[in-house]
């Protein structure tokens, strides 16, 4: 393929072909496609016919638009809210997409560091005057991602939608990490380090896909409370190989107290699909220290005062921003938090902490209500903004429940679509819970899910960073906390745990108009459920 050809002339993974420069020539190209569930995994080929000691660049992308030498990605569009020293993703993973590989000789060539996320691989010469053949090219998976079989099933007279469960699972394979020790990263492409406040919109995905057994979430949790400091917070993205016991203050490379809070309501919903009491029981104390630590930070107003140095968050990066300060988002989280912990405890024989996270809970929701709630049934983004309505936090007040139902009503009538998609994620979740299937499914169409498993569609058909259709840089194109795997097994199909591990449950389908079925298998502690 020239290298100014407009249309994608894309060979199979497996195909064999010969890239020759000769002098005076034009420069070669060949591009191989893994399709749109694409893969990750350490570059290899191997190399035979070698010419002149040719060097071959290899350079990979999500996107038709990075097809050039370096790839989808350059060092001036790297993220960089970790600090400017701080190499994105973690190695092993390459911190460029691009290789050079000088084949001196006939062989087969590796690169000494993975790429997470790939659909295109380009193949070109560095080097005029020389040729060589190429064959047996593979990303390697050697603790790249995930490979369990999926075990559940999702299936929908809407292909639309059951294509966009597959991509929703296989999201999470190519982020879930194996290695050296098992979690769900944020990302496969960019960071791959787990974050703490993205866990909750994605692990519902990994039970509908996967149930008890996966190893990915407990692994996630017990990497986060190995790292909480001796006052009690839990560092939101600590590396895979880090372990505490951490110092009062080290707040890790992205100081938040919203992503701290958020280990709570993750090891409930853990226990919830799961039934891992064991796992609860271990986790239980670092749990019981976060909830000093917050409670530490919330003053005599009921309202969390938020320090400077922990006041990162999804929405903002540096305090002073308008909604780094006393939020209703952070506010209605700890309701969450604390009604979590009460059910946490409850649930291994703690009941005296369960009553008194239950009286804490109640206090914080009328300290919300009466503080940010706004006619409408929105909330003010914060104290300091009393008039601003905050989309994201009613978001979240839907997806946890805090809302009545008239209430539920109200607010997502007047809540408009959310361009960050993890947070238009919380909309169609609180759609379900509150029974609304038609609602959810509007949101769901309204961003751009269904626009990332069309055909026509070039780039990965997985979920994205906000739901964004990157074609370029440094966003992270395969993304489980904008995953919907979860919502629609267990949102469409009505099947909600009432006991933690399936104990007891419900089944409310509801089909909303223009859907004729839905069915699907969930795998749980006591043996699949299937929703015919």
């Amino acid at each position: 393929m020239a290298e100014n050809d407009k249309a994608l002339r894309a060979l199979p993974v497996d195909s064999e072909f010969r890239l020759a420069w000769p002098a005076g020539g034009e420069r070669p190209v060949v591009v191989l496609d893994f399709g749109p569930d694409c893969e990750g995994g350490y570059p290899a080929f191997t190399a035979s016919e070698a010419e002149g000691a040719p060097v071959v660049r290899v350079s990979c992308c999500c996107h038709p638009g990075g097809l050039c030498d370096t790839g989808d990605f350059t060092h001036e569009t790297r993220a960089t809210y970790l600090g400017p020293d701080v190499p994105l993703p973690v190695p092993p993973a390459s911190t460029n997409r691009h290789d050079l590989f000088r084949v001196a000789a006939p062989g087969r060539f590796e690169a000494p560091l993975q790429q997470g996320l790939v659909r295109y691989v380009r193949f070109t010469l560095d080097t005029p005057g020389t040729a060589v053949a190429i064959s047996r090219f593979k990303l390697e998976n050697r603790g790249t991602h995930a490979e369990e079989p999926v075990v559940g099933a999702f299936e929908c007279s809407d292909p639309a939608l059951a294509a966009l469960w597959h991509a929703s699972v296989r999201t999470c394979q190519l982020a879930a990490i194996p290695s050296p020790r098992p979690f769900l990263s944020d990302g496969a492409k960019r960071d791959r380090l787990v974050w703490s406040g993205d866990l909750w919109f994605a692990q519902r995905n990994m039970y509908a896909a996967w149930g008890p057994d996966s190893p990915y979430m407990p692994g996630s949790l017990r990497l986060l409370a190995d790292n909480q400091t001796a006052d009690g917070y839990i560092q939101a993205c600590p590396y895979p190989d880090a372990h505490g016991p951490l110092a009062a203050g080290d707040c890790g490379p992205f100081p938040s107290d919203e992503f701290a809070a958020w280990f709570v309501p993750v090891l409930w919903d853990h226990l919830l699909y799961t039934g891992d009491f064991a796992l609860v029981r271990e986790l239980y104390g670092p749990a019981l220290r976060l909830m000093d630590y917050l409670r530490a930070r919330t003053g005599g107003d009921g309202t969390f005062l938020q320090r400077p140095e922990t006041s990162k968050h999804a929405a903002a990066l540096v305090f002073g921003a308008d909604s780094t300060h006393r939020r209703a988002y952070m506010n209605i989280l700890l309701w969450l938090v604390r009604r979590d912990m009460s059910l946490l405890a409850h649930a291994i024989g703690r009941d005296a902490d369960a009553e008194k996270f239950a009286r804490e809970a109640e206090t914080t929701a009328a300290v919300v209500r009466s503080r940010f709630l706004l006619p409408g049934s929105l909330f003010s983004l914060s104290l300091e903004n009393p008039g601003q309505p905050d989309p994201a936090a009613a978001a979240l007040a839907l997806a946890a429940g805090f809302y009545t139902p008239p209430e539920a009503a109200a607010a997502l009538a007047r809540t408009p679509r959310i361009d960050h998609g993890k947070f238009q994620l919380l909309l169609v979740r609180g759609a379900f819970r509150y029974g609304l299937p038609g609602e959810a499914l509007r949101r769901i169409r309204e961003h751009n899910w269904l626009k990332a498993v069309d055909p026509a569609w070039p780039g990965p058909h997985l979920t994205s960073e906000c739901m964004s259709l990157h074609e370029r840089g440094w966003g992270d194109e395969a993304h489980p906390d904008t995953a919907l795997a979860g919502e629609l097994t267990f949102g469409l199909l009505g099947v909600e745990p009432t006991a933690p591990g399936f104990a007891e449950y419900t089944v409310r389908r509801k089909l909303p108009a223009g859907l004729a079925s839905a069915s699907g298998r969930i795998p749980t502690l006591r043996g699949p459920i299937e929703v015919p």
